[in-house]
C-alpha cells in the first residue's frame, strides 16, 4: 500500500515534522474504519483533554519547585524540601504531563529553554504548604507563593521520539503481518487484528479491548452502583481504601444534599472530594493521585444516577 509506505518513509526522516505522517495515519484510520486508531491519532494531533487517556510516554516525573517567603528571605524557583513517601505517591506528586498536540510540542521543543514548569493551582499550593509546615524547617512567616513541577526541556524530544517510534513500530508491524502489497479491504476485514497490533505497539497494553493507559483504566468496569444505593457506594469506596471516618462523613452529607445540576455534585460533596484529594496528595489516603479523582467522581456520579462530573 503506497499510503503505508509513505508514512514509513516520513517517519524515518527525523528532519520532518510528525504532523504529516500523523495526518496520513488519520486518513488511513478513516479509510479502514478503525475508530480506536482514529481516536488515538486525533488526540496526538489535537492534544489530550482527559488525564486518564494520556499515554505513559507523555508523562514523566520532575522536581517539585516553588517561590516562597521564609522569614526575611524571598526565594524563587527553589527545589522544595518535601520528604519521600511511597513510590506511587512520589510519582503522582512529581508527575509532569504533556497534553498538547504534536505541532505545539514540536514548536516548544525548538524554542524551550533549559527547564519547563507545570504550575500547581491554588488548592494544590495550599496542600504543598501544609506538607512543608509539617516536614521542613521554616520561619514563623513562611508563605508558599507558587509551586509546580519542573523538568529539563530535553524531555520534550524524548516524548516526540516516543510518538515517532511507536507509530513507526505500528506501521512496520502492519506491513509484516499483512505483506507489503496489502490493500484497504484487507485491513478493513481484519480490524480486530489491526487493533491488537495497535495496542501492542502504540499503547503497549497487550489487549485489544481498552485504549486508555492511565491509572483510571479499569474504574468503569469495577464500579457498578445503582442509583441511591448507599450500601454499594460505601462498600465500593471502602474497597478503594477510603477510611471509615471519611465514609461516615460522606454518608451524612448525601443524606441531606443532592446535586445542584448534572455538572455539580453540591457544595458539601465537592468539599469532601477536595479533602480526599488532599489526603491522596499527602499520603493519608493510600491511593495514587491520578486514580483518586476518577474513583470518587465515578462512584458518586453512579450513586446519583448522573453522568460523570468533572
Amino acid at each position: 500500500m503506497q499510503l503505508l509506505e509513505t508514512i514509513i518513509n516520513e517517519l524515518t526522516d527525523t528532519n520532518l515534522s510528525l504532523t504529516s505522517p500523523l495526518l496520513k495515519t488519520k486518513l488511513l484510520a478513516s479509510r479502514i474504519k478503525n475508530e480506536e486508531l482514529l481516536y488515538w491519532v486525533n488526540n496526538e494531533l489535537n492534544g489530550y483533554t482527559k488525564k486518564e487517556d494520556l499515554p505513559e510516554y507523555r508523562t514523566t516525573t520532575g522536581n517539585l519547585i516553588g517561590d516562597y517567603i521564609n522569614g526575611n528571605m524571598h526565594i524563587s524557583n527553589h527545589i522544595l524540601p518535601i520528604p519521600s513517601f511511597d513510590d506511587d505517591f512520589d510519582n503522582q506528586l512529581r508527575r509532569f504531563d504533556f497534553f498538547e498536540g504534536v505541532e505545539p510540542l514540536e514548536k516548544l521543543s525548538d524554542s524551550a529553554k533549559d527547564l519547563l514548569v507545570q504550575p500547581f493551582n491554588n488548592g494544590q499550593v495550599k496542600i504543598i504548604q501544609k506538607l512543608l509546615y509539617k516536614h521542613s524547617n521554616h520561619a514563623g512567616n513562611f508563605s508558599l507563593l507558587s509551586a509546580g513541577i519542573s523538568v529539563t526541556s530535553s524531555v520534550l524530544k524524548t516524548t516526540l521520539n516516543a510518538i515517532r517510534n511507536k507509530l513507526l513500530d505500528f506501521m512496520i508491524s502492519l506491513e509484516s503481518e499483512f505483506g507489503v502489497e496489502l490493500n484497504i479491504e484487507t485491513l478493513q476485514s481484519n480490524t480486530k487484528k489491526v487493533t491488537h497490533i495497535m495496542h501492542t505497539t502504540i499503547n503497549n497494553t497487550g489487549d485489544g479491548n481498552v485504549i486508555n493507559t492511565g491509572s483510571n483504566v479499569s474504574i468503569d468496569n469495577n464500579i457498578h452502583i445503582k442509583k441511591d444505593n448507599k450500601d454499594t457506594l460505601k462498600e465500593t469506596l471502602k474497597e478503594n481504601k477510603v477510611s471509615d471516618d471519611d465514609l461516615s462523613d460522606l454518608m451524612q452529607i448525601i443524606d441531606t444534599e443532592r446535586p445542584t445540576s448534572d455538572t455539580n455534585f453540591g457544595e458539601n460533596v465537592n468539599r469532601w472530594i477536595h479533602n480526599m484529594m488532599g489526603k491522596a496528595l499527602d499520603g493519608t489516603w493510600k491511593v495514587g493521585l491520578s486514580a483518586a479523582g476518577g474513583i470518587l467522581a465515578k462512584a458518586i456520579s453512579h450513586y446519583y444516577g448522573i453522568g460523570e462530573i468533572r
